[in-house]
């Protein structure tokens, strides 16, 4: 499709999955990188799905109406094709405004190696005035959002095994009865998990809170504009959430969203877990999925450290920590002739846009900031859902939308951005 659109294209890696760039010159005096990703998150469980999930289906989604209901359809394959059709379209009626080097990583969901890698060793060949790491952004409501930034995130394997220092069986499972004198991987893994948060899950892990930087006053200006906006109830409806853990005001409740870290368990395994039988056994070894999400000025080095030293601290220090390609966070300025941009392009369709000062999810965005030190945003008209859930949908009216959407925004970046004289 790239080739198609007259892109140059090539692939390249160092093991694992490939980067697909594509370099379409026109000529244009501004240059957008444009961010993609073309893997997507496992199906999970597969009787939940209403549809296979890779078959691509077309489904009535209450409340939204005609959607693709796929693994990928809104995180993030749906848009990576609606960008393609968004060119060519232009091309067919008009001149590309942009020229556009279109980065495709296929390593989002496990930490994208091959993409930073890239970034770091080809900043000559990446000159750019600007990125967009583009996706359906509105809600239930129809009211997009406009990103200006990212957690980082550090994903961890934690792993609890027999030894002879702390105990417990060592090669493989043993009798249950055993219990009454054997120590147990498994309890001291959720021991040591427990101590990392606090009566209200809010990271507890010693020193964590001392890289923190507290929200600029143009931030929580920002926040504060943004609440008035904010709908907290279609933000549980949409995720099919009973209530936030927090009773606070939406200001507070979104500062708390923006700008804290978390630690969070993405899933535990160990021993017997088939459903509908019994068996009874003290396993050897045990592990948990975790999560540490990075607000500004959090580095990954700084956090391993410390949660290295808090579980040593209180005897844990046998537990091994597997580090999965981790990265920081990443802020854009609001003030940026991107961010305005997007603004623009967005209320071009009659729609105005909550501008958000950050996300609470992840993206590798810093290599934008920390490599090629250019000014980048997140947006999109059109609405998905249910990312990394099942029955993961895109409206297709949305689609539609987007594409229009993102037309709009590389006119209006042709327009605003004037590149410096040489």
């Amino acid at each position: 499709m790239m080739t198609e659109i007259g892109c140059k294209t090539r692939t390249w890696k160092k093991g694992g999955h490939p980067l697909v760039v594509g370099e379409l010159d026109v000529g244009a005096s501004v240059t957008l990188i444009e961010y993609e990703m073309y893997d997507v998150q496992p199906v999970g469980d597969l009787d939940a799905w209403r549809v296979p999930p890779f078959a691509a289906e077309i489904r009535e989604v209450p409340g939204v109406g005609r959607a693709i209901v796929a693994r990928g359809s809104t995180n993030s394959k749906g848009a990576l094709a609606n960008h393609l059709f968004t060119w060519r379209t232009i091309q067919d009626v008009d001149e590309m405004p942009v020229n556009l080097k279109i980065l495709a990583e296929g390593e989002e969901e496990i930490s994208s190696a091959n993409f930073i890698e890239f970034i770091r060793t080809h900043r000559g060949e990446l000159k750019a005035d600007g990125a967009i790491a583009n996706d359906y952004s509105e809600d239930l409501r129809g009211v997009p959002t406009v990103y200006l930034g990212v957690k980082g995130c550090l994903y961890l394997t934690i792993w609890s095994r027999g030894n002879r220092t702390a105990g417990g069986p060592m090669e493989s499972e043993i009798h249950s009865s055993d219990a009454v004198w054997i120590t147990s991987p498994v309890w001291r893994l959720l021991k040591a998990l427990d101590t990392l948060v606090d009566e209200n899950q809010r990271p507890a892990i010693d020193g964590i809170w001392d890289g923190v930087r507290k929200p600029t006053k143009q931030e929580i200006l920002m926040v504060s504009r943004l609440a008035r906006k904010f709908d907290p109830s279609a933000w549980l409806r949409e995720g099919h959430v009973a209530k936030f853990k927090y009773d606070l005001p939406k200001r507070e409740l979104l500062l708390r969203y923006l700008y804290e870290p978390t630690v969070n368990i993405c899933g535990i395994h160990s021993g017997y877990v088939d459903h509908g039988g019994t068996k009874t056994v003290l396993p050897h070894e045990a592990y948990a999925k975790v999560d540490i999400r990075l607000v500004k000025d959090m580095t990954v080095e700084g956090t391993l450290r410390k949660l290295r030293a808090h579980l040593e601290k209180r005897g844990f220090g046998d537990l091994r920590i597997e580090v999965h390609g981790p990265y920081g966070p990443a802020k854009t300025d609001p003030d940026s002739w991107i961010a305005r941009s997007a603004i623009e392009a967005v209320q071009a369709h009659g729609k105005e846009p909550e501008v958000w000062p950050s996300s609470g999810g992840t993206m590798p965005a810093f290599a934008f900031d920390e490599y090629l030190h250019l000014p980048w945003v997140a947006t999109g008209l059109g609405h998905g859902a249910h990312a990394h859930a099942p029955n993961e949908y895109a409206s297709i009216d949305g689609m539609r939308r987007f594409i229009a959407g993102e037309a709009s925004l590389v006119y209006a970046a042709a327009r605003r951005h004037r590149p410096k004289a040489m």
